[in-house]
């Protein structure tokens, strides 16, 4: 179902965004799409109820929003751990763009065991947070909110990033957008310390919304200091990245983040071609991929929700359900620094 074109520049054809080509578009909005997807995928038609619970089970969402935000966000905190405490999920972590989520989340994670041990629940889901820098890459603010309990990410500039800026054509003013990369390539002194501390407190590092530009180096870098990172959702047209460039910073020691935007399409990204996910799997290949739902936005499905989709369009769409199980489980894992739990059957 994934043919080469879906994430190669066809010559001459018109694009809607970085990759999706108009003819592409036309397909998948196409009379007779859905009945072709049927006809021609036995895997899909397979799908049964339920079948995603045993993949949920020991699952790890590392990027999720939750109300208080600033933004409306669709359910809070507690809500999304209960919610993943019953599909007996192994753990959650709550990104902010601006804040810092570990204090919280260790109030949360208090309220799920309390709901454990008298019975409202019976798993206990683990609760992570971490912080965000679209206030500056302050290290001073990333050694003190390390402190903090439950922290286990450091999330760099999204909305504030001179990257994503720049890759918008936005003609950034470098004293509104947060530079991780000085113009002559070399990473910044802040953001290398950030990066030195990281490493040694063995937290993760979310890429943020920038281009390749800056990922490049940034990515050399973290493999030079032995820093985890990932690649917050490269799929998104928000900050798009070809295969190729994905390769080449998989190569380096970064995890790739397929997450349920933008594979489930939405009011937020409509235009979007679900196979590409399947298609960076594949290509880049389970090991270095790292799923999440990347939801709390509130036209989207609740996270849990969301991540059962997710599950049944993998599985319908050709990935193999030992590798399903991988970047659900075990690549998160990897990421956050959590003890590996014993291998799937």
């Amino acid at each position: 179902m994934c043919d080469e074109h879906v994430l190669t520049e066809a010559a001459g054809e018109q694009r809607v965004g970085r990759t999706l080509t108009v003819a592409r578009a036309r397909q998948l909005n196409s009379r007779t799409y859905f009945y072709e997807m049927l006809k021609d995928n036995p895997r899909l038609t397979a799908i049964r109820p339920g079948v995603e619970d045993e993949f949920l089970e020991g699952a790890i969402d590392h990027h999720i929003h939750a109300f208080p935000d600033f933004v409306p966000r669709s359910q809070d905190m507690l809500q999304i751990a209960v919610d993943a405490s019953r599909a007996k999920m192994r753990a959650v972590a709550f990104k902010d763009h601006w804040n810092l989520t570990a204090g919280a989340a260790y109030l949360v994670q208090k309220q799920i065991d309390e709901m454990v041990l008298d019975g409202r629940l019976t798993h206990r889901v683990e609760v992570y947070g971490g912080l965000g820098l679209n206030l500056g890459v302050n290290p001073q603010a990333v050694r003190v909110a390390l402190k903090y309990p439950n922290f286990k990410c450091i999330w760099f500039p999204t909305f504030r990033s001179y990257g994503w800026a720049r890759s918008a054509n936005l003609d950034p003013d470098p004293d509104e957008y947060i530079r991780l990369v000085a113009p002559s390539g070399e990473v910044l002194p802040e953001v290398r310390e950030v990066m030195s501390i990281a490493a040694e407190a063995g937290v993760a590092i979310g890429l943020g919304h920038t281009d390749y530009e800056e990922l490049l180096p940034l990515c050399t870098l973290a493999n030079e200091l032995g820093v985890r990172t990932v690649l917050d959702h490269p799929l998104l047209e928000l900050n798009k990245l070809l295969l190729t460039e994905m390769a080449t910073l998989a190569d380096l020691g970064t995890y790739v983040g397929v997450y349920c935007q933008p594979m489930i399409p939405s009011l937020y990204q409509p235009v979007q071609d679900p196979m590409e996910t399947v298609e960076v799997i594949r290509r880049i290949g389970p090991a270095r991929c790292v799923s999440g739902s990347d939801f709390g936005q509130v036209l989207h499905l609740d996270s849990v929700a969301g991540m059962r989709v997710f599950v049944r369009a993998l599985l319908g769409f050709g990935v193999e359900p030992a590798d399903v199980k991988t970047i659900l489980c075990d690549t998160p894992a990897r990421l956050l620094g959590l003890d590996p739990e014993p291998a799937h059957p």
